[in-house]
């Protein structure tokens, strides 16, 4: 039995885990990677589950489990994870709760905005030189059709054996693969551009404390081009931007649950 499942994928999951800890309740996590799990500050009253997050593997963990809740705290961009839970909720009646971070607020005459990879790609044909791709590993594929894309392409990815797998599969140049684990002080995004000797930068749309503000801060004091891939307005029933509206939600169910 648990109080809370999380969904998580992101520094806010951490958050908001270590918020419920505190007070009280009883919390499962799922995450899809290993380097998801060691991110979670936790001891033997936080069980941590590793593994593919489809609707099938949260209907076996609500079965498992038995929450009075979910917290959908995946990435911004895992809209399928999304699905899948809510999926996965409907006839289990467990409430639900998206956490999103808000959006980048940003001065934007000199971001070039898409809406998918697809997009970003056709704009980094209009530019020569070197490109640095911030955006994970989940469509890097889309980016092997850039000419000479084993010299200009570089990849900024997580440090996880099955990424850097697939990126060195996809053909890309293991010298320009840099590994490291985020968010990135602007300080630092300065010296990894300028050791790609980059010309664009391709990132996404990750929320205020994603690092996004400063990698353009960064990118702008370089005269970097920046294309950002801007997330989908996914119509959620119920969501927040804020912990704090999380944990209200968690006291919330748990005071009816106790009626």
């Amino acid at each position: 039995m648990s109080d809370v499942l999380v969904i998580a994928g992101t520094m806010d999951a951490k958050q908001i885990i270590n918020k419920l800890y505190k007070i009280g309740e009883k919390v499962t996590v799922m995450v899809t990677t290993k380097l998801g799990s060691e991110l979670i500050d936790h001891d033997d009253s936080i069980d941590i589950y590793q593994g593919k997050i489809n609707k099938l593997s949260i209907i076996d963990m609500i079965d498992k489990v038995q929450p009075k809740c979910i917290i959908d705290a995946s990435n911004p961009f895992s809209v399928d994870i999304s699905r899948n839970v809510i999926s996965a909720c409907e006839p289990t009646e467990v409430p639900y709760i998206r956490f999103l971070r808000e959006k980048v607020v940003y001065e934007d005459y000199d971001v070039i905005k898409v809406k998918n990879y697809k997009e970003a790609y056709e704009r980094i044909l209009e530019y020569e030189g070197n490109i640095l791709l911030t955006v994970g590993s989940k469509k890097i594929e889309t980016f092997t059709k850039i000419p000479d894309y084993r010299n200009r392409v570089y990849l900024r990815v997580l440090p996880d054996w099955m990424v850097l797998k697939k990126c060195e599969e996809l053909g890309f140049n293991s010298r320009n693969i840099i590994a490291m684990k985020g968010p990135f002080s602007e300080k630092l995004n300065e010296e990894i551009f300028k050791y790609c000797n980059a010309s664009v930068l391709v990132t996404k749309d990750s929320g205020n404390t994603g690092g996004v503000i400063e990698k353009i801060s960064a990118a702008r004091k370089l005269g970097i081009k920046i294309i950002m891939i801007e997330r989908s307005d996914e119509n959620y029933e119920n969501k927040t931007t804020s912990i704090e509206g999380i944990i209200d939600f968690v006291k919330e169910i748990s005071i009816k649950t106790k009626k």
